[in-house]
């Protein structure tokens, strides 16, 4: 949450300022606005837990509720009077085609972002095997089974089920006939559920975390 975004030309947009302890953002609210951090520190709340914190000036803050189409995910609380540039989501969007550069800046701040959440959320993975497997063990119960690549790959949001399960099929009814059949994992790819250069992305993270 912590990378930063260049700013358009800030006339365009309006100021606003909080002062400590009040909520920026509520989570399930809806909303496009999106906000840029000039000054304070602000606290990222989900589920009544903090779960970061932005002290850094020009982070970008509130955009997946415009571009996902979705409701807040998390609540924003100022942990000091912070002031911040507010900016309509389709004011953005008009923006971006004008200087398509912002664009380009924005889909990088998003990329680590995501990158930074898939490395947070693959070390969060293996914490909680880890501590089932020690709790197993204390119970004479065998340690649980390694997740295959598909398997980590619909955990992480990357395949739905329901894609995995229609080429686990396919692949079955492929076998039955005899004819040629490729891995899961090709086969996943082959069908477009999942590129290569996202396959790559992840494999890169999971063995950074390795």
């Amino acid at each position: 949450m912590s990378e930063k975004f260049h700013i358009p030309d800030e006339k365009l947009f309006r100021y606003s300022f909080h002062r400590s302890g009040t909520r920026v953002l509520n989570q399930g609210d809806t909303g496009t606005d999106i906000y840029i951090l000039k000054k304070g520190a602000v606290l990222v709340i989900v589920d009544d837990q903090i779960v970061g914190l932005i002290n850094t000036p020009d982070t970008i803050i509130g955009e997946m509720a415009y571009f996902l189409g979705i409701p807040r995910t998390a609540s924003i609380e100022a942990t000091e009077d912070s002031e911040f540039i507010v900016i309509p989501g389709e004011q953005l969007y008009r923006h971006v085609l004008k200087r398509p550069e912002l664009g380009i800046d924005l889909l990088k701040t998003l990329s680590r972002r995501l990158a930074n959440t898939t490395k947070y959320a693959i070390r969060l993975e293996k914490e909680v095997i880890e501590y089932r497997n020690k709790l197993r063990s204390m119970q004479g119960l065998e340690e649980l089974k390694q997740q295959s690549l598909e398997d980590e790959l619909q955990f992480h949001g990357f395949i739905t089920e329901e894609q995995a399960n229609e080429c686990r099929d396919e692949l079955n009814r492929r076998k039955a006939s005899g004819a040629e059949t490729p891995s899961l994992l090709k086969l996943i790819v082959e069908k477009g559920y999942i590129t290569a250069e996202n396959l790559t992305q992840y494999l890169e993270i999971k063995q950074f975390q390795d």
